[in-house]
């Protein structure tokens, strides 16, 4: 693909062009490194580095155009330099002019929240595949073109890969799109340039606050997807038992609708009967099985069920369909041992996350069973959270195992100080945390001291299969390590 510079700046806010408009551009980036023969390389300054001084790099691979926020002291004859504003503004309307609009030719519907973004993504996906639609998927756990998958580092790509990826699943056939949005990705522009069809809030709790520093701050980023990125055609559908969904409609311009278990709204669910293997629901007079479990899975599962309705699918057609949904990779993903231990894997990473999780467990195990969980805190990041989740999994659990996550650049067992910092008032005999900084151990350990009926929840990691340590990725599957410690022990 290639395209002539002067139509790729169509609705660009340039400030000054210096050089000729009439080459060809044959490629984008933002990484100097990945900069290849007649690409357009765009330097943004950043939080740790500038990627002004990369210029004469990216010239040097081969860059016949550079888009940046300040004129270079040195400039190539041959190169033409566009100065904008701001770069990664720039660069969102450039990707989609480069890969022809693609958000004017499919419905994007934009998903976020603290928690549930890659559950109700995934679902949707699955949800219009099985009726009979073709849609792309832009989650946490990858890119996914109908059936075909591709890797990403983030989990809102950047929004060159965005545009690439939409354009590639037009061409396909694909009509729907299906994005996970986060904090990150709104705050850094990943999304500039997108035309959304609808937005979905899950929720909004305590995360990220290590990038965003405060509540407040995490809030107002949430809240800019739905007052800058839905037009007035748009739909906005929102959590209604979330408390602080009131605060995100307040300058919305989308036709806003609700969903929700307990609190009004334009569309509910009801939990009949909950099961360790699945819940009995009713919705619009409606009951059926499904296999998600917990009251935060039902939630996710209503929200597709709405969104779907918003996208001008029929009730009936929905209805048939939506039973079908299995389980998502590392989302409440379980077995039981050959001795009647039930292990289940969860991504749950955050105060609410973990919350929602151990109380769905509570609520519909036996008596007999005792809970057993094992959970740790990723490093470099938010650090308020470790010891909120470090009691919240005391006080519920009957056994509390701390163990290593993604420390990344931190000292693990500084990792697992920090989740014990907490003071607990409650007045029952229990045993205490044992903290093992051995991840693969911390398992073995839990497997050794269940007793059949007992579950063991493991939790922070879900599909991931790796753990980062000091700048690198080691192999690492939570329910692979599970069960391969299962079979030694058998």
């Amino acid at each position: 693909m290639k395209k002539i510079l002067k139509y790729l700046l169509k609705k660009v806010h340039v400030l000054e062009i210096i050089g000729n408009l009439k080459k060809w551009i044959k490629g984008i980036s933002i990484c100097s490194q990945l900069v290849e023969i007649d690409t357009i390389f765009f330097a943004k300054k950043g939080k740790k580095t500038d990627g002004h001084q990369f210029i004469t790099e990216a010239i040097q691979k081969g860059a016949n155009t550079v888009v940046c926020e300040k004129k270079p002291v040195l400039l190539h004859k041959e190169i033409t330099y566009v100065i904008v504003k701001n770069s990664m503004d720039a660069l969102g309307t450039i990707s989609s002019n480069f890969y022809d609009h693609p958000t004017k030719k499919i419905k994007l519907v934009g998903i976020t929240g603290t928690n549930g973004k890659t559950s109700v993504a995934t679902m949707l996906h699955h949800l219009f595949y099985k009726m009979g639609e073709k849609s792309i998927l832009i989650s946490t756990m990858g890119i996914q073109i109908l059936s075909q998958e591709f890797p990403t580092k983030h989990t809102t790509p950047s929004i060159v890969d965005i545009n690439k990826y939409l354009n590639l699943s037009i061409q396909k056939g694909c009509k729907y799109a299906f994005m996970e949005v986060s904090s990150h990705g709104i705050h850094q522009k990943r999304i500039a340039g997108l035309l959304f069809t609808g937005g979905i809030l899950t929720n909004i709790t305590h995360d990220h606050l290590d990038y965003h520093k405060s509540f407040e701050d995490y809030l107002s980023t949430k809240k800019s997807f739905f007052e800058n990125f839905l037009p007035k055609n748009a739909f906005a559908l929102i959590n209604s038992d979330d408390p602080n969904s009131h605060k995100i409609i307040r300058h919305v311009s989308a036709k806003t609708y609700f969903y929700g278990l307990k609190k009004k709204a334009d569309y509910r669910i009801k939990i009949l009967k909950k099961h360790l293997h699945g819940n009995q629901l009713l919705i619009d007079g409606y009951k059926f099985f499904t296999f998600l479990i917990g009251e935060f899975n039902v939630s996710n599962l209503l929200a597709c069920y709405a969104t779907a309705i918003l996208l001008g699918k029929k009730k009936e057609e929905i209805l048939k369909t939506i039973n079908t949904i299995q389980p998502i990779k590392g989302r409440f993903e379980q077995f039981i041992s050959y001795s009647g231990i039930r292990i289940i894997v969860d991504y749950a990473h955050n105060p609410d996350g973990i919350k929602n999780l151990l109380k769905a467990i509570q609520e519909i195990k036996k008596q007999e069973g005792r809970l057993i969980c094992i959970i740790g805190c990723g490093g470099n990041r938010d650090k308020e959270k470790r010891s909120l989740m470090g009691k919240i999994v005391y006080e519920t659990c009957d056994l509390s195992i701390f163990t290593s996550d993604n420390p990344r650049e931190e000292d693990p067992e500084k990792i697992l100080i920090d989740m014990k910092n907490f003071r607990s008032y409650l007045n029952k005999e229990k045993e205490d945390i044992l903290t093992i900084v051995n991840r693969k151990e911390a398992i073995r350990t839990a497997i050794r001291m269940a007793r059949e009926k007992d579950i063991i929840v493991i939790a922070g990691k879900g599909h991931e299969n790796y753990q980062e340590i000091r700048g690198k990725r080691y192999p690492f599957d939570d329910i692979k390590i599970a069960k391969t410690l299962f079979s030694e022990f058998s």
